[in-house]
């Protein structure tokens, strides 16, 4: 997209609107242009860090504020975690990174994940060893860092452990099983003990009586569905959820999707 008909973009976007924007697509001096439009239009920024610019190289945007999402395959020096987290976040300005790699017992994240305002990572692609991902939800929790964790496939009990407080569980009514029902309110209880939220992505129709039970013990409701019929009960459980801001912190990028 050229920088003219981005700025059109932007233009069109409501006050407090978010938008994703990654930094190779275009200079330093258009990307302080691009900031400098967000702010006048008190728009929200999430920079997308593709490895292009060393961390120093971002000091003129942290004239703006924005957060920049950053990942352990983009970077492979620790060190420039820490540049870009004394640049960033005594500016304002947000450090989230997304952990892809294995999780190893003497990780440097284990030991300073306080340098980052969120932590993400996710059984997608790769399962982590549990107890280094249970490590990380206890450092993030002391350092009051959010830990985000997405979890596709079966639940399981242990995954309760991970309930602390500024730690986002965040799973998939599409794994659900018949017997879930008891388990999840269970996990609630557990969640509301310890500090924890968990994030429900209602990807699958399911029973308005049984969603609206999780959203009254607790867990946040996340809809991606077909259109439904707009008289009927899920269909208000679903506008309900749809005004509820969820804070940036909680999710990675796309609040809607299960990374």
């Amino acid at each position: 997209m050229t920088l003219e008909n981005l700025e059109r973009q932007l233009q069109s976007l409501e006050k407090g609107s978010r938008f994703i924007l990654r930094d190779d697509l275009y200079d330093l001096t258009e990307l302080e242009q691009i900031l400098e439009k967000a702010a006048a239009r008190k728009l929200k920024i999430a920079l997308l860090d593709t490895g292009n610019f060393p961390p120093e190289k971002f000091e003129p945007l942290t004239r703006y504020r924005f957060s920049l999402y950053t990942s352990d395959s983009v970077r492979t020096d620790w060190q420039e975690f820490r540049r870009l987290s004394l640049l960033l976040r005594t500016r304002g300005c947000r450090l989230l990174c997304w952990l892809g790699g294995d999780l190893k017992d003497q990780a440097p994240v284990l030991s300073e994940v306080d340098i980052f305002d969120a932590i993400i990572a996710s059984n997608r692609e790769r399962k982590p060893v549990f107890n280094q991902l249970l490590r990380l939800a206890e450092e993030a929790s002391r350092a009051e860092t959010c830990f985000v964790y997405y979890h596709h496939g079966n639940m399981e009990e242990n995954l309760t452990e991970l309930g602390l407080k500024n730690c986002y569980l965040h799973v998939s009514n599409r794994d659900f099983e018949e017997e879930a029902e008891i388990m999840l309110l269970d996990w609630l209880k557990e969640f509301k003990k310890k500090g924890g939220r968990l994030m429900v992505h209602v990807d699958r129709v399911q029973s308005f009586r049984f969603l609206k039970l999780l959203s009254q013990k607790g867990a946040f409701l996340i809809f991606s569905l077909p259109p439904l019929e707009p008289d009927s009960q899920l269909y208000g459980l679903l506008t309900t959820w749809k005004k509820k801001k969820i804070p940036e912190l909680a999710y990675y990028l796309y609040k809607e999707i299960m990374a």
